[in-house]
């Protein structure tokens, strides 16, 4: 794709980007490798996965702790692996899983899902799914691998270990958008607010991916929102 996009005159700068100025007719982008200015901006820096915020987490990234069903879940096939949420991603991850590891036990903090209720009853029919309700996970334990999750019962108090290969961390994503805010538009979540057309609060700057408000965040929206970020970028320099 970069190959065909530079056939067609773009031009790939591979820099940290450190502020935006986009309030101005002139756009500004101010990186490591110096400032560039446009009339439009197309921002597409996307979203990470939440983290459980403990410190073993980032020395197990790939070694056990996954945040990507369908990038990772293949590599537990036959193998019992935790799921911890309990909104649509995490219950969409443990179906997912469900059909690859043995065993697939989903960690809640409380005792009832927030997935909406057209994913409980595909939950109820599925054998190898299991539930640790009121369950909050305190540490990840490894001995030069990955072996399992200590748990805390959110009433009771009382920890216990859960034996298993993989852990899938599914409670939400943060949107990249620290450089925007004071300038677009966010939402209560930190998303940049975009509509169908991509155009954000700052006429020339459009948000796609991601990083913009929108109910499906997957590989082909996300090229859609390109095509139309395109689009209505070509009519706005058209008009100014």
């Amino acid at each position: 794709m970069q190959q065909q996009a530079e056939r067609f005159g773009a031009q790939t700068v591979l820099a940290e980007v450190t502020a935006v100025n986009l309030t101005g007719t002139e756009k500004e982008v101010i990186t490591t490798d110096g400032t560039f200015t446009g009339k439009t901006v197309v921002i597409a820096t996307g979203a990470d996965p939440r983290e459980l915020g403990l410190p073993e987490e980032k020395s197990l990234v790939g070694r056990g702790v996954n945040y990507c069903a369908a990038c990772d879940g293949m590599r537990y096939r036959g193998k019992t692996v935790a799921v911890i949420g309990g909104g649509n991603t995490a219950v969409a991850d443990a179906l997912q899983l469900s059909r690859i590891a043995k065993k697939v036990i989903l960690v809640h903090r409380r005792d009832t899902l927030r997935a909406t209720n057209v994913y409980h009853a595909p939950l109820q029919r599925t054998p190898n799914i299991e539930f640790r309700w009121n369950s909050e996970v305190v540490q990840l334990l490894s001995d030069g691998k990955f072996t399992g999750i200590k748990l805390c019962d959110r009433k009771t108090g009382e920890e216990s270990v859960l034996d298993c290969d993989g852990v899938f961390v599914s409670i939400g994503r943060a949107p990249i958008t620290q450089l925007f805010a004071g300038q677009l538009s966010l939402d209560e979540s930190g998303y940049i607010i975009a509509g169908e057309s991509t155009e954000t609060s700052i006429p020339g700057v459009f948000a796609v991916g991601d990083v913009r408000t929108k109910v499906l965040r997957q590989v082909v929206t996300a090229v859609s929102d390109g095509a139309l970020a395109a689009h209505y970028a070509e009519e706005y320099l058209a008009s100014v």
